[in-house]
């Protein structure tokens, strides 16, 4: 039994956890133009007014992130707070639930331990600073894991169900319920239940909108992934730096071998090692996409850790080993801290400022931009200027997969008398012939020095 003294530190360490989690994340406050925010950004904005994803413009992922933003945006418009807590608070709040779960169950250290192994990794520090969408979908994972736990079959279905029309790379997970209601005496109900949980929502939302778009929602949400090229870096090199700055998540979990087993525990030791495998299938792999195993590695890393702590048959040596966990995490999350607000500082847009006062100054409220898929977005955003096309997505896998022409979209700009910029970064594909040739016709009017990669402004009215 939880000594009752014990239970008094259950609301104020998750005060002070969750709330050193909220202020590491303002850290994150800030403009950039390095990754795909500010592309659903200006997306909720097209959203907000009127026009709809897969029909006016191309958005290549389920439906449920973008409508979050959408709904955002439209109570308060591109308010960039407001905006990057989609990211922060769903993935908080799921860790939340995980953790009074671990109380109700009388293993509130476990919840603790988990709470900080969980939200203070570099990883999950990182990626919570963008609304990708993968915040949206761990949410979900983690109220799937919270109804596994408490032998909840079919609202654990309907999670799984609505963390899939977030994000397809929530499939996996499923794999793991499903197998262990396989093996349970009352096999066929509880699998019914799960299965029929999620069918109702995955195959309802993406029945709708497959009926409601057709091939302009098949294709850009499920085929499109298939058509991507190659990454560029190995696999292998990209999961050693991913366990290298975060040695405790994926150490931990070694610590269950050791202590007793049950049959939900291995369960979710499994969903972590499904994803793993999962990730080392794909290519191109990004690093935000380890935030899919991080709820379950961390939930069986608290687990191995208290679990061993109580193993010691001694209360001294209890404690000395409770003392040797507090100091490791400790160390461990203070140096992940520490390394995820150097990482903060040299992502901001520093010429930000500049850039926008260049088109308010040389622009007129009908002016259209168009360009590089984080920079041109952003700029449209501070400036009020729309993009041309509705063109947002001008990422470059785009173009290599198939969906987008090079020749075409010139074609289409060229008949765009209200194109008055094209913004690039000198990233390898703005650097292709093909686009350099179409850009020659133009004289480049202005250049801001950014730390990566220079931001060029080619005035398409003057040749």
């Amino acid at each position: 039994m939880m000594k009752f003294r014990f239970a008094y530190i259950k609301w104020p360490l998750l005060i002070l956890i969750g709330g050193g989690f909220i202020w590491a994340k303002t850290f994150g406050f800030h403009y950039s133009v390095g990754g795909d925010e500010n592309t659903y950004f200006y997306m909720a904005r097209l959203m907000s007014e009127g026009k709809l994803f897969y029909r006016d413009f191309f958005f290549a992922h389920p439906p449920l992130q973008l409508l979050l933003l959408s709904s955002v945006y439209l109570i308060f418009g591109f308010h960039l707070v407001a905006l990057k807590l989609t990211a922060i608070l769903p993935v908080l709040a799921g860790a939340i639930v995980i953790y009074l779960w671990f109380w109700k169950r009388r293993n509130g250290l476990t919840g603790i331990f988990f709470l900080i192994i969980f939200l203070f990794n570099y990883e999950l520090l990182k990626i919570t600073t963008h609304p990708f969408g993968l915040n949206l979908t761990a949410f979900f994972l983690l109220l799937s894991l919270y109804y596994f736990l408490e032998d909840r079959p079919l609202p654990c279905g309907i999670l799984w169900g609505l963390a899939s029309v977030t994000g397809l790379y929530a499939l996996p997970w499923g794999v793991v319920p499903f197998g262990y209601y396989l093996l349970r005496r009352d096999r066929l109900r509880t699998t019914a239940r799960f299965l029929g949980g999620f069918l109702v929502i995955f195959g309802g939302v993406n029945g709708i909108f497959l009926i409601l778009f057709g091939d302009r929602y098949l294709t850009p949400v499920f085929v499109y992934h298939f058509l991507k090229p190659r990454g560029t870096e190995l696999v292998a090199d990209i999961y050693i730096r991913v366990i290298r700055r975060n040695i405790l998540v994926f150490f931990l979990p070694f610590l269950y071998f050791w202590v007793p087993w049950s049959a939900k525990r291995t369960a979710v030791l499994g969903a972590g090692l499904v994803y793993l495998i999962f990730l080392a299938a794909l290519n191109p792999l990004f690093t935000q996409y380890f935030m899919l195993p991080l709820p379950f590695l961390s939930w069986i890393g608290a687990v191995g850790l208290a679990a061993k702590i109580r193993q010691f048959p001694a209360r001294w040596s209890r404690v000395s080993g409770l003392i040797v966990a507090i100091l490791i995490l400790a160390v461990f999350s203070g140096d992940d801290l520490r390394r995820y607000l150097v990482h903060e500082k040299g992502t901001g847009f520093t010429t930000r400022e500049q850039c926008r006062d260049f088109i308010l100054r040389n622009s007129t409220e009908d002016d259209l931009l168009f360009g590089h898929v984080t920079t041109v977005p952003l700029l449209a955003l501070l400036t009020g200027r729309d993009i041309a096309l509705d063109m947002v997505d001008t990422n470059h896998m785009r173009f290599k997969a198939g969906l987008a022409r090079i020749e075409e979209m010139f074609d289409r700009l060229a008949a765009q008398p209200r194109l008055k910029y094209f913004i690039i970064q000198e990233s390898r594909f703005w650097l292709d012939p093909r686009i350099q040739a179409f850009l020659s016709r133009y004289e480049p009017v202005a250049v801001f020095e950014e730390p990566r990669e220079r931001i060029i402004f080619f005035d398409c009215r003057k040749k």
